[in-house]
């Protein structure tokens, strides 16, 4: 990622957990959706969530007993997760790095990876990608997988819905209306921005907060490449043409 991606969400940080419902908060939803890949490795195994945010599914997984680590490349995101472990009690060990760092910061190899939440559409091109793809690889045990989320990126152009909003939520005494606000650039993997607008309700006057967060679109194809450029030998896609989102395995 990028140092102008990384002081957006330094900014971001604190107003993340807006974007998303308490039980997408717990983790829950994460852990269904991977329920596959965690039932072949039972706690205590070793899992990296190497795009932690605010400290989610690495808490989630912590809760069941996994010995979980956690990086991220904005020190925003890991001041929040490392406040949200320490809420619950839990010592999960967090690091500020990029992905390509990841091998020079934990000497430990992992039984799984994660890198969901859309995070590898921050590399800025191919080569970046190949490398920060390598840098997860790097922290792997023998038999270990990593797991991508991504958006389809192809969909999404197709489609250009230049407006996405959230429903309302409310915590700790205030209400908030989350909304994405998409730039389509012509070029398919020039930047895209994504403005996060949080709306906030102050009885009858509204105020504002805004972030830009800048992606670099891929094509499935690409994303496959780049596994394979960065050494992975065996790749399980479920792409799908009509789907919004798909998750990557790789060995």
């Amino acid at each position: 990622m990028r140092d102008e991606s990384i002081r957006q969400y330094d900014g971001f940080a604190q107003d993340y957990h807006w974007l998303y419902s308490d039980y997408a908060l717990s983790g829950k939803p994460a852990l269904e959706e991977n329920e596959d890949v965690l039932a072949a490795a039972d706690p205590p195994a070793r899992i990296l969530d190497c795009s932690c945010g605010i400290g989610t599914l690495a808490i989630a997984l912590a809760r069941l007993g996994y010995e979980v680590a956690g990086s991220d490349a904005s020190p925003g995101m890991v001041e929040q997760a490392a406040q949200a472990a320490n809420n619950e009690g839990l010592n999960i060990p967090l690091r500020c790095c990029r992905w390509e760092e990841l091998r020079g910061q934990f000497t430990a190899r992992f039984d799984l990876v994660f890198c969901i939440g859309n995070s590898i559409g921050h590399a800025r091109n191919r080569e970046e990608m190949v490398r920060s793809l390598a840098g997860m690889r790097a922290v792997l045990g023998e038999g270990g997988r990593l797991v991508i989320q991504s958006r389809n990126w192809e969909r999404l152009r197709q489609e250009k819905t230049r407006f996405t909003h959230f429903p309302w939520r409310e915590r700790a005494g205030e209400r908030c209306l989350p909304l994405y606000v998409w730039s389509f650039p012509e070029e398919f993997g020039g930047a895209h921005t994504i403005e996060v607008v949080l709306i906030f309700d102050g009885g009858g006057q509204a105020s504002i907060r805004s972030y830009p967060i800048v992606y670099y679109p891929f094509r499935s194809e690409e994303l496959m490449d780049c596994l394979r450029r960065a050494g992975f030998s065996g790749i399980g896609s479920g792409f799908r043409d009509s789907a919004a989102e798909y998750r990557v395995i790789a060995w």
